[in-house]
């Protein structure tokens, strides 16, 4: 089987030669290649070697466009800080309150270098690798699309303090959340991968997320041409999955290293594939033989759940992680120990 039949397989709840297995590197492949990540965060050529560089050396089951969310910030005018060893960040925003949404201008998928810059990798991405291996388009949910824009802390304080004005930022920025994440899907994604914070009780509360968050999700995702796979944004979510059952086009959750897989699959249902592993950015921290003893709890756990894929929780994998520390993750999936209960194997 290859990673698309993997991945698909997954979803479809089906018996697999092995678990799926998607580690977070879309940073990890300039390391492979050697690249400045300035150049590799502004050409697309750098970015599709790189993650060939990725599928070469791991052979993951997936592979992710750009995880570089501030430059969708940058696209409507926000300022990029670029680092040597890590993806760029929002320097200075584009606004800085809710007052001054007058004054920005919606950027052009089809014209504006920063989107162009992501639809060209996917495309290049997809017609290299040939739906041999997913693609995974990465963008932040509508709900977190304004912090970059206008800060995280100024978009906090305007969806818990004036309810009302969120609404109406949120109703400005999801047509062009659904304009980029259909662009991604006709460029070639298999599936988006969304970044949403702003559910998460260490950023909001339940009302918020019932009055803003979700009717904002349902809004946008109703509209999409393709599956998304929400992600935790880097907070635990597992107090508001309850929230965030029946979401169209959602596929499948990327939880948090702190979210118990277990009271997930008990919320949420046997149909959503469930995404868990380690935190990505704290491998950096172990020996190989930690990693693959952590990944081999989780796969144990989780062996009789048809729908679960191992991956690294949050942002990327750090530059300085180990090589043998990531093939420790992805070699988790064949040790016997790690492979599912459930079904009979199928065949290679």
């Amino acid at each position: 089987m290859n990673g698309m039949e993997r991945i698909m397989g997954t979803v479809a709840g089906q018996a697999l030669d092995r678990r799926a297995v998607a580690p977070v590197l879309s940073l990890y492949g300039a390391r492979l290649t050697d690249c400045p990540l300035e150049l590799y965060y502004n050409d697309t050529a750098a970015y599709v070697r790189g993650q060939a560089a990725i599928r070469s050396t791991f052979d993951p089951d997936a592979l992710f466009a750009p995880f570089a969310l501030a430059s969708i910030g940058a696209a409507f005018g926000s300022e990029l800080q670029y680092f040597a060893d890590q993806a760029p960040n929002i320097k200075r925003p584009a606004i800085r309150s809710a007052q001054d949404w007058d004054h920005i201008t919606m950027p052009d998928p089809d014209t504006h270098p920063r989107l162009l810059y992501f639809r060209e990798a996917i495309r290049q991405m997809a017609a290299e690798h040939r739906g041999e291996v997913p693609i995974v388009g990465v963008m932040p949910a509508p709900t977190d699309l304004p912090a970059l824009i206008m800060g995280l802390e100024a978009w906090l304080e305007t969806m818990l303090f004036d309810p009302s004005r969120a609404r109406e930022i949120m109703a400005v920025t999801t047509p062009f959340f659904v304009e980029l994440a259909n662009d991604f899907f006709a460029d070639g994604a298999t599936v988006i991968a969304s970044p949403c914070a702003f559910v998460s009780p260490v950023f909001v509360t339940r009302e918020t997320v019932v009055s803003l968050s979700r009717p904002a999700l349902e809004t946008a995702l109703s509209q999409l041409n393709g599956p998304l796979m929400l992600h935790h944004g880097g907070a635990t979510i597992s107090a508001h999955l309850d929230l965030l059952t029946g979401l169209p086009s959602v596929i499948a959750l990327a939880l948090d290293q702190k979210d118990d897989l277990a009271t997930a699959r008990a919320i949420l249902g046997p149909d959503l594939v469930l995404f868990g592993g380690p935190a990505g950015p704290t491998l950096n921290r172990l020996t190989a033989e930690e990693v693959q003893s952590v990944c081999l709890s989780m796969l144990v756990d989780r062996s009789d759940d048809t729908r679960f894929i191992l991956y690294s929780c949050g942002p990327d994998i750090p530059w300085d992680t180990p090589v043998e520390n990531i093939a420790a993750l992805c070699r988790s999936t064949l040790l016997p120990e790690g492979r599912p209960r459930c079904g009979a194997p199928v065949h290679v």
